[in-house]
């Protein structure tokens, strides 16, 4: 990837080009700004808060402190789970200005949490891409194992593991008729809620012609059992402490 300042040149010399006096001597006063990084990232450890430092260069200097405004796109990321000021200031005499976004557990699941930054529009003022700041709790993975008994009808069986926010982390199914048994081991971080569905097409659980089950064991440990009639879903929730 280009270096912002490789960047910043190949946009300098175009608009000083484009800017020229008559007498051909170049504009050398371009007002543009761009982030430093087109992404930041960060792990966030459970029930704690991460900071990140994200930082804008500009092409040119000036004597006074300019103050660019940032505009946070936060519609991929948990709800309270980030402070970032709306502004970040560059010196006087500097062409580098840098703030800190604290990046806090709250309700983070278990995707990846993503703000879209960029500048505000200004007028006279010139401006490089967005950039974005990634973050994920920290997860210590553990094993998870989900195994069927079934009731002749496998094909009826699908499942998923849901994480607080309710994004699926795992799924699985349909399975095949006749099929007696099936076991399934998966990843899931420790420390954290999740929810077991196990959904049967036909509305009758795990219950004709034999009752059937399922047990999900984290670790060895049984967190989740069920089975016979409960219709079209069951839904339980459970933990990876």
């Amino acid at each position: 990837m280009k270096s912002i300042y490789s960047i910043f040149l190949g946009v300098f010399l175009s608009l000083a080009f484009y800017s020229c006096e008559e007498e051909g001597t170049p504009n050398n006063n371009i007002n543009y700004v761009a982030f430093s990084s087109q992404d930041f990232s960060a792990t966030v450890p459970i029930g704690g808060s991460a900071s990140v430092d994200v930082t804008i260069l500009t092409a040119n200097t000036t004597n006074a402190d300019r103050a660019f405004t940032i505009v946070i796109d936060d519609s991929a990321a948990a709800a309270g789970s980030y402070s970032f000021p709306n502004t970040i200031t560059v010196p006087a005499g500097s062409q580098e200005g840098t703030v800190t976004a604290t990046l806090s557990d709250v309700d983070l699941g278990v995707g990846v949490n993503t703000l879209s930054l960029s500048f505000a529009d200004e007028e006279g003022l010139f401006s490089g891409e967005s950039s974005t700041i990634s973050y994920v709790q920290e997860c210590s993975e553990v094993m998870a194992t989900l195994d069927f008994a079934f009731d002749g009808f496998g094909s009826e069986i699908t499942w998923s593991v849901l994480d607080v926010l309710g994004s699926v982390v795992e799924s699985g199914g349909p399975y095949a008729d006749g099929q007696a048994n099936a076991s399934e081991s998966f990843m899931l971080c420790a420390g954290r809620d999740y929810t077991l569905e196990v959904n049967d097409s036909f509305g009758d659980g795990l219950s004709y012609p034999n009752n059937g089950s399922f047990t999900l064991a984290v670790e060895g440990v049984t967190k989740v059992t069920g089975g016979g009639n409960f219709g079209s879903q069951v839904s339980t929730d459970f933990d990876t402490n």
